[in-house]
């Protein structure tokens, strides 16, 4: 939704058009087009995650991780506490040491995920988020604008 959203106001709906055009697989999961690359089944993605492709190339697969010049949709991964969680001060407490230094670390070593923390050090090799251009969204008009968004891919993607 967030990927789409950006697109069609930073490139504009005729972009996208263009794109369904020709032809493009449709996937469920943002974890699936890295799979279709490394199965071989298509030879190029887009959206899905950079990061499934960064941990395959640090494996020596032969993917190539390339970052648009436009930009790049920002998807910032929520966390939260249920307001019913029946051990809220555990959930309070993990809350607190997964967004330490330390955890954010793991997260960036282990699973080439990104992170804003200031003490985090990207792994060599690793293009560093400062680097990119970041397409970014408010969620709030994301939201407010789901419906349409939804109804206009499925018209111009036909799924």
């Amino acid at each position: 939704m967030t990927a789409t959203f950006v697109l069609a106001r930073d490139l504009g709906w005729p972009y996208l058009e263009k794109l369904a055009q020709q032809k493009v697989m449709q996937v469920q999961s943002a974890a699936d087009p890295p799979k279709k690359i490394l199965l071989g089944e298509r030879a190029i993605m887009a959206d899905g995650n950079d990061y499934n492709l960064v941990l395959l190339k640090d494996q020596g697969k032969p993917v190539e991780v390339v970052y648009p010049a436009e930009g790049s949709p920002l998807i910032i991964v929520p966390s939260g506490i249920f307001q019913s969680a029946p051990n809220p001060n555990a959930a309070r407490l993990f809350q607190s040491f997964f967004f330490s230094a330390e955890a954010q670390q793991l997260l960036v070593d282990g699973f080439a995920h990104r992170s804003f923390h200031a003490q985090i050090k990207e792994k060599a090799g690793h293009m560093p988020l400062s680097a990119l251009k970041l397409l970014k969204a408010d969620p709030a008009a994301v939201q407010a604008q789901s419906e349409e968004i939804k109804a206009r891919y499925t018209k111009v993607f036909g799924v």
